[in-house]
């Protein structure tokens, strides 16, 4: 362990991509999956994929469908449920733990191996 005398580890971790896309989530309300990117410094595509499951979960909802062949017309989605400060984790078989509530919710997206999803 480094550091100075009587220095200790107080066991916190550095927040993830995810937890940077739920944070900003949080604030934003509704939002687009670059504007997740963009505001928690991710790729696009794991913001696609995160905003998916939590469709699919029922934690979002589309407030504003995607509109294909028009300038910015992404597909809008709105925080439905906000469970709380700790990111809800999507799981490989499919369903959402939420660390707030300590309980697994039904509904999701599978989870492939291989970042697929």
């Amino acid at each position: 362990m480094s550091g100075t005398v009587g220095m200790h580890n107080t066991g916190a971790r550095q927040p993830t991509a995810r937890d940077r896309v739920w944070q900003s989530m949080r604030i934003l309300r509704r939002f687009t999956a670059a504007e997740l990117a963009a505001t928690a410094d991710t790729g696009a595509d794991n913001c696609a994929k995160y905003c998916r499951g939590l469709l699919a979960a029922g934690i979002l909802r589309i407030a504003q469908p995607k509109q294909d062949g028009r300038k910015g017309g992404h597909t809008v989605y709105a925080l439905q449920r906000d469970l709380g400060p700790h990111a809800p984790r999507l799981r490989i078989d499919g369903s959402t733990y939420d660390p707030n509530a300590h309980r697994v919710l039904p509904g999701g997206i599978k989870q492939l191996r291989g970042g697929r999803a």
